[in-house]
This record gives structure tokens, sequence and C-alpha cells, in this order.
């Protein structure tokens, strides 16, 4: 018997009602807080300790205590990170850095800077970052290599808040250098937050999950903007978000890095 087109139409509508349909295999329950840090390892780092690249940009935001908060500069930068899950529950996390110091107006990288304030002229520490911590299963950040040389610090990874197929997660910590002599101590603050899809989170067919990151610090002025003693603070106010590769940023960060730094997009170290 042959079906009219109207009647075959109709069964294979059926049919494909019918056909199982496979759904995405479910890692965790990313809702539940009990499982805070392995939401974090997957938005914030790549399948199974994969490497995962961060792309970002900020302004930098000066504030003399008796004056108005101006952009005082960029930067543009880049960062590898690389989070594995132990045994415990807790987090071995390295994250390798590269980027510049940029104009305030024009973002073209700078040699000098002129600081607005007082018309002093520095250098600008162009990025370069290699950092190690653990993450304990508590959420506690624990500090390896160099940055242990603290008077005193902070961090953890606290907040764990989900609105219908949203997740945010906070990154957070303190710290306060050791004093020297005729120079205050200085202080710095490190708060992230960073924001993906609750079924991205949870898929584990899925092995780059979409993220994005906002990121506010607050600290003590960098001796290189000679500021002296003048009261005040510099604030970075940074956007940024996962990649699946160097390609997919920009084209100009790219290029200053592979001058300066050949090699390091291809194999960070880390």
């Amino acid at each position: 018997m042959r079906l009219s087109r109207r009647a075959a139409l109709a069964v294979s509508t059926v049919a494909i009602a019918a056909s199982p349909v496979r759904a995405a295999a479910k890692a965790f329950d990313a809702r539940d807080p009990a499982n805070l840090l392995k939401a974090y390892a997957r938005m914030r780092g790549g399948q199974d300790g994969e490497l995962a690249l961060w792309y970002y940009t900020a302004n930098a935001w000066a504030k003399p205590a008796d004056d108005v908060a101006r952009i005082v500069f960029r930067v543009n930068g880049l960062t590898f990170q690389r989070l594995t899950l132990r045994a415990d529950g807790g987090i071995d996390q390295k994250m390798a850095g590269r980027g510049f110091y940029g104009d305030a107006v024009t973002n073209a990288p700078l040699d000098t800077w002129t600081n607005p304030f007082n018309g002093e002229t520095g250098t600008p520490p162009h990025v370069k970052s290699l950092a190690l911590q653990t993450v304990q299963p508590g959420g506690q950040l624990v500090l390896a290599g160099e940055e242990t040389n603290r008077a005193y610090f902070d961090g953890r990874i606290a907040d764990h808040t989900v609105s219908g197929d949203t997740i945010w997660l906070t990154e957070n910590f303190v710290g306060r250098g050791r004093a020297e002599p005729g120079r205050t101590a200085s202080t710095s603050s490190s708060l992230s937050t960073f924001t993906a899809k609750i079924a991205d989170v949870e898929n584990a067919d899925l092995e780059f999950v979409p993220c994005y990151l906002n990121y506010q610090s607050l600290g003590s002025w960098p001796a290189w903007m000679k500021m002296g003693d003048r009261p005040g603070q510099l604030s970075w106010q940074t956007w940024g978000h996962k990649v699946t590769g160097p390609a997919d940023g920009p084209k100009a960060l790219r290029e200053w890095i592979e001058a300066r730094y050949p090699g390091f997009l291809a194999d960070p170290g880390i």
C-alpha cells in the first residue's frame, strides 16, 4: 500500500516523537552547594585537568583620598589555568599569564607611563605571572611559592548562587605584605565572580564549559606609580571570558606576547 504524502508525513512525525532522545550525561548536581568545588573546577578550568585559557581586559582606577577616581591605564592579558581535582575533594591549581599595560585612551602598550596626578614617569610592570595554589575541600585557598611571603593572607571559594539557568561562584582573597623600612605595608584584595549556565556545568559530555569573569581589586599604590605617601588606592575593574584557544583572543595581544615570549601561547609551562 502506498501512503499519500500527508499520511507519510504523519507517520514520520509519530516515529520521530517516539524515538528515544539521548540526554546529556550529568556530571553532578551543580545546584547543590556541596558540589561547589566541582562546579568551580568545571567553570574556571578545563575537562579533567586539561588547560583552560582566559582573556581579560581591565580599567585601572586610581583614587587619591582627596580626589575623584579616574582611569589611569588599561590592562590586557590572558591566563592559562590548570585545575586538577584531588581525591580528597580539593583542587590543585596552576596559573600562568602574560599581558600588557595600555594607554587609558588608545589602549596601545605602554613602555613608560606619566602619572596624571603628579607628572612623574614610571615603567609599567607588564603582566608576567606564575601562581600555584591549593583549594582545600572546604574552599580555603592556600598559596604556594613566592606568594606565601606575605604577612597576612585569607582566601576562599565562597559563594554559590543559582538563579534560573545561571550559576555564579566567587573566589575572594585579601592580603597584606611585609612592612619595609620607611614604607607602609602594601595591601591587596582580589574579588572574582565566575558566571556560567547550569546545563553546561552539569553536562559531563561537554569538554568546554563557557564561562565569564567579573573581577574587582582594591590595593595600595604600587611603587612604580611613584605616588609617594599620598593617601589613596588603585582598583582594577576587569571583565573576561574563557576561550577554546589563543586564536580566539585579541590579535594585538597575541602578537605582543609572541614578540616578547616566543612559544608561550603554545606551551605556558604548567
